[in-house]
């Protein structure tokens, strides 16, 4: 007679744990419907993954007041996502201003971009290490992430810090 080998049981696989993201104005901004398909669509699937609990989105008073500045309408629209996802609010303190100064004083940021910096100084005083933006020219590219993370390190910020389009890091 074979001898029948006992089946085990799977381990139940322990979901990762969803990241804290902070999701900087423009990736709000490209919902609108007016905005290019292409960037429209990962926009709107990062969200969905935030609401499916695979990010947890996180902004600032910085959001608000950069959406109290569009058209009324687009500020409307901008809300009614933020209100559907009810994001973390992460509070600006004097420990973010002052690294957002260090930022500006380093050239990371021009001094008329300084709600730019402002966004990723929040995140790093919140120990984030994630920030979603489409705004390449100031925050979602290479050499602006190490200028950024250079200011951070000699601040004594140690984690590493990356600034990411929705497409770059959805799953």
């Amino acid at each position: 007679m074979p001898s029948r080998r006992k089946r085990r049981k799977a381990l139940p696989v322990k979901p990762a744990e969803p990241r804290k993201v902070y999701v900087e104005t423009s990736v709000w901004g490209m919902t609108l419907t007016n905005q290019p398909r292409a960037l429209r669509e990962p926009t709107m699937e990062f969200l969905r993954q935030c609401a499916a609990g695979i990010f947890v989105p996180c902004i600032s008073q910085v959001v608000f007041e950069e959406i109290d500045d569009a058209p009324e309408e687009a500020a409307a629209r901008m809300m009614e996502q933020i209100d559907k996802l009810a994001p973390l609010i992460l509070e600006a303190t004097a420990e973010s201003e002052r690294l957002t100064d260090a930022y500006l004083d380093a050239g990371v940021a021009p001094a008329k971009k300084r709600q730019d910096a402002r966004h990723v100084a929040i995140a790093t005083v919140a120990r984030l290490q994630i920030v979603i933006s489409w705004n390449h020219r100031h925050l979602a590219n290479a050499r602006k992430r190490d200028l950024f993370y250079a200011v951070n390190r000699l601040a004594g910020y140690e984690q590493q810090l990356f600034i990411h389009t929705p497409f770059e890091v959805m799953q």
